[in-house]
């Protein structure tokens, strides 16, 4: 099939209830406390998926289903290691537990202010960085557990760790929910050595450099005035120094008012964004040029439906009136998907398997290169709430609010 999606949507829409022959079987499922539910990737090490439910923290064997260990008073892994697991507890401590036995080898207080919203903690080169949403970040050593200093003056609410750059550790949170405050931190003792604030989102590291998003400006008042501006401004944050350079604009519009932005990403010399755009009812999926600004340089991707997901791995995804597909961005080719069904809510890739997941929480899995449906998976969710798939050794770890279901997978959907 090429062309657009529309092509396929003649086919008879379908209920998602799957039948007996399309139900995939559960392997096992757990109940969790939610914690870390969107994060980018569960925590996953060598075959043994970690997870936290009524202040218990648990090692599964994914393979068998087994439960390796577990410690009381645990909660969600924030660090993990073929042979550590890092975790903060609810007496605001770290803690080190050993990932083979789940005994415990360190814990030490981390947060001298009450951690009314929470905390983070990420190993990054050796030194294991941790913020205190309330304010404050610190370092430790992995090993020793030793604080090697700490800044509390470096409010991190809403925030996040990006990692060491040359010369500066950078770490960013919200101020007033609105615009984003951006600091480097000498790695060595924790003084700040820049701050920068604007209406930016991150998107990626670029050569040694952050490649930040600038967003609109928010138009004061109700106004019915058309508000030109661009669709997408690129900036580049040197980590050194904290200033900004390199401004990129793509796509002037005649009115930018209401326009709001879901997703950059890079891909090869092109930029994919997703943004509502006026007079479109769902978000579009655009592709630009990266490093023109001419309308000849501009692809939407709005003939093909309402966007689903993607890029990626090379594709998007995309729902027109009951047809799923696949669209191939290398050479606009539409991979059509078995089993049309009620509109999609959220739509997942891992490896090759395509998890659509329908309002009623069933999912359907199809292939994305042959668009072959490999079954129904009734998860028993209540809502369409899910996180990051991830398929280790063959089994789908599906995470929900208060549940993981494993789903195990053919060889060809790995």
């Amino acid at each position: 099939m090429s062309g657009t999606a529309h092509a396929a949507a003649s086919l008879s829409p379908s209920t998602t209830a799957p039948t007996a022959a399309q139900l995939l079987p559960l392997k096992w499922q757990v109940s969790t406390d939610g914690a870390g539910m969107y994060a980018s990737k569960l925590p996953v090490i060598n075959g043994i998926l970690y997870y936290s439910h009524k202040n218990t923290l648990y090692a599964k064997n994914i393979a068998t289903g087994k439960t390796q260990w577990s410690y009381k008073q645990g909660a969600h892994p924030e660090i993990v290691t073929a042979n550590s697991i890092f975790f903060i507890d609810n007496q605001e401590q770290l803690v080190k537990l050993s990932a083979a036995t789940g005994k415990l080898i360190w814990k030490v207080k981390v947060s001298e202010h009450p951690m009314e919203v929470g905390g983070q903690a990420r190993l990054i080169n050796g030194m294991i960085y941790f913020a205190n949403e309330s304010g404050g970040v610190a370092a430790y050593n992995p090993v020793t557990g030793k604080r090697l200093w700490v800044n509390k003056d470096i409010p991190m609410y809403a925030g996040s760790i990006y990692g060491e750059y040359p010369g500066a550790l950078v770490v960013s949170s919200t101020v007033d929910n609105i615009r984003t405050q951006f600091f480097g931190l000498d790695p060595f003792t924790g003084k700040r050595l820049w701050r920068t604030e604007g209406l930016y989102n991150y998107v990626a590291s670029e050569q040694g450099q952050l490649v930040l998003r600038e967003q609109a400006a928010a138009v004061k008042g109700n106004t019915t005035e058309a508000v030109p501006g661009y669709q997408l401004t690129l900036v580049k944050l040197n980590p050194t120094t904290g200033k900004l350079s390199d401004k990129e604009n793509y796509n002037l519009l005649k009115d930018t008012s209401n326009m709001g932005s879901y997703a950059t990403t890079f891909q090869n010399s092109y930029i994919y964004s997703v943004d509502s755009i006026l007079e479109q009812e769902d978000p579009v999926l655009t592709r630009l040029t990266r490093g023109a600004d001419t309308v000849a340089t501009v692809k939407s991707y709005a003939s093909y439906g309402k966007w689903l997901s993607g890029p990626a791995d090379g594709m998007a995804f995309f729902q027109h009136e009951t047809q799923i597909s696949g669209v191939k961005l290398a050479d606009d080719s539409v991979v059509a998907f078995d089993h049309a069904a009620e509109p999609v809510e959220h739509l997942q890739r891992a490896g090759h398997a395509v998890f659509a997941i329908y309002r009623n929480g069933t999912i359907s899995v199809n292939h994305s290169d042959t668009g072959a449906l490999l079954g129904m998976i009734k998860s028993g969710a209540t809502s369409p709430s899910f996180g990051r798939i991830t398929i280790v050794n063959g089994t789908a770890l599906i995470p929900m609010e208060h549940r993981i279901i494993a789903v195990p997978l053919p060889e060809e959907y790995q």
